[in-house]
């Protein structure tokens, strides 16, 4: 698969052009790993035959920092700013923005469908979250490497440990988290490697952003967690989390109201 070649600095000057500062710091701090899979996804949305039939190539620096948020992120969110502020002063901005933003939407998305198999035994993470990762670098942490063997596993084998390993380390958390949620349903303590609860645990610690973009999976968890406490004897670390998560997701259910009711 094709890649875009670049480092850790050039990358960082490109997403701080379309405003995304705070991931410019992330960027920094990449892994190899990580900047290999930018530059092949970032190769996909701007020259693949896909982006060609969606409306032409994007152009290198918007491909590698949408390609940032998926791979750094894994929100699936929109670019802060589509343009970046040089493009921005152009008069025909405006009329553009709103196709760049649909074209992003569809890409991704047609991306995801184009490689998902018909047959759900063998729908893995590199088929349905593409790129595929391919094989850990040689000098691999056993973190990494078991990351990637699990990019290959089928999801319908995945194992309440492989859930935990993956949404930890915030991979594919669009696939992955729904999942989770469906183990938590008939038992919110069910435990992976470690303790009862430390899947549980794993969702709750997921940034805030995945859930303001994902309402159904914020408003299933609330199900799961609301009366947790006086159910079961909590760890007060995992109580301590369960509170935080209730007190945000309170405050994203009002800014959602209050936002339908402008």
């Amino acid at each position: 698969m094709a890649k875009l070649g670049v480092s850790r600095e050039v990358l960082v000057g490109m997403l701080r052009q379309h405003g995304e500062d705070d991931l410019a710091e992330r960027a920094l701090s990449s892994s190899d790993d990580d900047l290999a899979r930018i530059g092949t996804l970032g190769a996909y949305y701007a020259f693949s035959e896909d982006a060609m039939e969606l409306g032409g190539s994007m152009g290198g620096t918007r491909a590698l920092s949408l390609a940032s948020i998926d791979v750094l992120e894994n929100t699936g969110r929109d670019l802060r700013w589509n343009r970046t502020e040089w493009e921005r002063e152009g008069s025909s901005f405006d009329r553009f923005a709103e196709g760049d933003v649909v074209m992003d939407r569809e890409l991704r998305r047609h991306a995801a469908e184009q490689q998902i198999p018909a047959d759900e035994s063998k729908r893995t993470l590199d088929t349905v979250d593409p790129p595929a990762w391919g094989p850990a670098p040689p000098d691999a942490t056993l973190l990494i490497k078991r990351c990637h063997e699990l990019r290959t596993k089928p999801l319908i084998d995945f194992t309440v440990e492989d859930l935990r390993i993956m949404i930890e380390q915030r991979v594919a958390l669009n696939r992955l988290v729904p999942l989770a949620l469906k183990r938590l349903k008939p038992d919110p303590l069910v435990q992976g490697d470690y303790y009862p609860g430390d899947l549980l645990a794993s969702v709750l610690r997921v940034d805030t952003v995945f859930w303001e973009r994902s309402p159904d999976s914020d408003v299933s968890l609330r199900n799961v967690t609301e009366d947790l406490d006086e159910r079961f004897k909590l760890e007060a670390g995992l109580r301590e989390l369960i509170e935080t998560f209730l007190r945000d997701h309170s405050a994203r259910r009002r800014t959602f109201r209050n936002g339908l009711s402008r």
